[in-house]
């Protein structure tokens, strides 16, 4: 049977492993940046790891996806949706899944 997610899977783990990897560089030189913790916002740390756990949960729905996991598609939707908000490779990862998604409704 052939895998009809498969660019789904692709796009789901190319973003999901790029954006880990830029917001733990941003968390990184986030904290090292500044020398007295007390100037730091907690709502920038708090939004930082929001989306790292956002992007994690992508980079594993995109593993899913292309090992034709059935229940993936549980939380690769909602996933797909709020990556809509990350413009512009998050509005076409999101849209290539819900475009293949609802490709036979």
């Amino acid at each position: 049977m052939e895998n009809q997610f498969k660019v789904s899977g692709i796009a789901y783990t190319i973003y999901g492993a790029f954006a880990i990897i830029a917001f733990v560089i941003a968390y990184i030189f986030g904290v090292t940046q500044f020398t007295n913790f007390q100037s730091l916002p907690v709502s920038i740390f708090l939004l930082i790891n929001i989306l790292l756990a956002i992007n994690f949960l992508v980079l594993l729905c995109g593993i899913y996806l292309l090992k034709q996991n059935e229940a993936v598609h549980k939380i690769a939707l909602p996933m797909s949706i709020i990556i809509l908000l990350s413009v512009p490779f998050g509005t076409i990862v999101g849209g290539i899944y819900l475009m293949q998604r609802f490709k036979n409704i």
